[in-house]
């Protein structure tokens, strides 16, 4: 396993579960969501399991599933109650790796990243599930204190979204979509934040002007021609087609610390985005759950990724893999709360700079002779 590979494992599951991951900076950067786990381990069975409050009740297996998922996220310490979340033959994938981890893998990357954060605590705060039970969405608020190698300990807050395939109560297979900068920026406050300045809200509705309204995302989200404008949205770095047909649009994602509230935000929002890309994405729809008034839309694929310089010295394009999850909740009186998980450190900072970075939590992988 290659040098670079290695540290990059560790992190893979550090906001726990499965490669799902997309996290926003911290807890007041995210809409405030009912209580999904018990509050203690003394709750009553049944407690925990119970769905978004805008969604339909969750398949019993489901039920199951997160009962155990947020035991675990209480006491993460007990890594043996982590291994139970998954099939024999589970596996994760997260933004950046070449291919899914296994077993062996996973429980090694967990012991690591408990390692550095002894004091970790993940907190599923919502769920939505398709009716068979067989994927759903949850997102989770990740909190802990990173033991630096290098520099005082260090408190981090953020949230990850995570897309599971579930065979009966434990995942078949995983990916996490999440933001590793909120993870890393604590520890070096220089990391640059793609949407500074944005986030603070502003006019609702679309006073606040934008792209011409034909051009806005209309349709029920989830559908094959949805699908389709969309998937050629975001691969064309078309940002006006991408913002929501809402009169009443709030939207949140990585980097904000509070949600924004007009047409021609979420465009600048997306416009830098796809500016610190350098090339076009190439993203395909990947598992869409709808449930009540909430829609989940996965987008999976490969970027071209890395900022245009370093020290004053051009650096090379990188193709990773990439992922994106759309999270749409309507309210029933026209408004829409929009929500985006997605990575964006490979986007500002070259793969020397995140290992530097990396090797101020994690100890370096022994030499291979």
């Amino acid at each position: 396993m290659s040098r670079r590979i290695r540290p990059l494992l560790v992190l893979v599951t550090a906001a726990a579960l499965l490669p799902l991951g997309a996290g926003t900076a911290s807890a007041s950067a995210s809409p405030a969501e009912p209580k999904l786990c018990p509050p203690s381990a003394s709750a009553p069975a049944g407690a925990a399991g119970t769905a978004d409050r805008r969604t339909a009740p969750l398949p019993p297996n489901v039920v199951a599933f997160i009962e155990k998922y947020c035991a675990w996220g209480a006491k993460t310490s007990v890594v043996e109650n982590y291994m139970d979340l998954f099939t024999h033959d589970g596996t994760l994938m997260d933004t950046g790796l070449p291919q899914p981890i296994d077993r062996l893998v996973i429980e090694k990357q967990i012991r690591g990243v408990l390692g550095v954060m002894p004091d970790y605590v993940f907190e599923p705060v919502s769920v939505t599930s398709s009716p068979d039970g067989r994927v759903i969405f949850v997102k989770a608020r990740n909190t802990g204190t990173v033991q630096q190698l290098q520099g005082p300990a260090v408190p981090v807050d953020y949230y990850t979204m995570h897309r599971l395939m579930l065979r009966g109560d434990r995942v078949e297979q995983g990916r996490r979509f999440w933001d590793q900068t909120e993870l890393f920026r604590p520890l070096d406050q220089t990391l640059p934040n793609l949407f500074a300045g944005l986030g603070s809200g502003g006019a609702a509705g679309w006073a606040a002007g934008g792209a011409a309204f034909e051009k806005r995302s209309a349709g029920l989200p989830g559908t094959a021609e949805w699908k389709e404008r969309r998937k050629q949205a975001w691969n064309s770095g078309d940002a006006s087609a991408l913002v929501p047909d809402a009169r009443n649009l709030r939207l949140n994602g990585p980097g904000l610390k509070g949600p924004i509230t007009s047409a021609a935000g979420a465009e600048e929002y997306l416009g830098r985005f796809f500016g610190a890309m350098r090339g076009r994405l190439e993203l395909e729809p990947g598992n869409t759950v709808r449930k009540g008034r909430t829609v989940h839309q996965e987008w999976v694929g490969h970027a071209t990724v890395g900022p245009d310089e370093e020290n004053g010295s051009p650096t090379t394009p990188r193709r990773v893999t990439y992922g994106i999850v759309e999270r749409f909740t309507q309210d029933g009186r026209g408004g829409t709360e929009w929500e985006l998980s997605f990575e964006t450190l490979d986007l500002v900072a070259t793969q020397s700079r995140i290992e530097k970075l990396r090797e101020r939590i994690f100890p370096a992988p022994p030499k291979t002779s």
